[in-house]
This record gives C-alpha cells, sequence and structure tokens, in this order.
C-alpha cells in the first residue's frame, strides 16, 4: 500500500466516523475549525531572531531579546573567534614553512663551508643555480 491509497483510506474511514457524529458535536467542531481559520489569517507577529547558541546570563534580564554585559561580549566573540584563529593560523604555518626554507638553506650551507658536500654535487648545474639563489635572499 502506497502512501496516497493510504491516505484515501484515512480520508474514507474519517468521513464515515464524522456521518455517524451527534449535531452537538459537529457544531462545536466547526466552530474551532473557524477559531483556527481565524487565528491563522491574522497578520503574523515579526519573528524574533533569536541566535541558536545564546547563553542566559544568570540575574540578568534581557532587553530588547538580548543580554547585557559579559555574555553580550562572549556572543560577539563567539562570532569573532573563528576568523581570528583562521588568521593565527596561516600566520603560524607561514612562519613555520619560512623558518623550514630556512633551517634547509643553512643545512646546505653548512655542509658547503665543512667540505662534507661530495664533489659530484659541484658539478651539478642545479646546485650552482642554489648557490645563486641563496645569494639573492
Amino acid at each position: 500500500m502506497n502512501e496516497v491509497e493510504f491516505g484515501y483510506r484515512v480520508r474514507q474511514a474519517l468521513n464515515e466516523g464524522a456521518e455517524r457524529l451527534d449535531y452537538k458535536t459537529v457544531y462545536r467542531l466547526e466552530q474551532a475549525r473557524r477559531t483556527a481559520l481565524a487565528r491563522q489569517k491574522r497578520p503574523q507577529e515579526a519573528a524574533v531572531w533569536v541566535p541558536a547558541l545564546q547563553v542566559a546570563a544568570a540575574g540578568s534580564v534581557p532587553t530588547n531579546g538580548e543580554s547585557s554585559g559579559f555574555w553580550v561580549w562572549l556572543h560577539r566573540m563567539g562570532l569573532v573567534a573563528p576568523l581570528l584563529a583562521l588568521v593565527i593560523g596561516f600566520v603560524g604555518i607561514y612562519q613555520w614553512q619560512r623558518a623550514q626554507t630556512i633551517a634547509e638553506i643553512a643545512d646546505l650551507d653548512f655542509a658547503v663551508l665543512m667540505d662534507e658536500t661530495p664533489l659530484e654535487a659541484y658539478a651539478d648545474q642545479g646546485f650552482t643555480v642554489l648557490l645563486r639563489n641563496e645569494r639573492q635572499l
């Protein structure tokens, strides 16, 4: 049985049951339906936006839908904190990569100065390009 057929059968059962109701019950149901429709047709009040993670401060009275004092500051920091963490993370990654590059160049310079570099490295074209680039840094 699919959903459409199920809905059809439920509607039939409700219609058959409604035929057996007495006049007073039918009248009360009509009044309740009219009341519900009247409420639905009234203009809705403006929706109030409430943040999902809003924290109620103990002992504080909210004004205009907001808390006061420390909790407002904490809420606003909750919006800024992820951005601040992202910026700090990017700066940290940049500094770490820069330090790694400097350490690699320092190790290469140290090996050249200590003559621990194999002779084949001096003959390699890429090694001289690397030395030229080091002087420019």
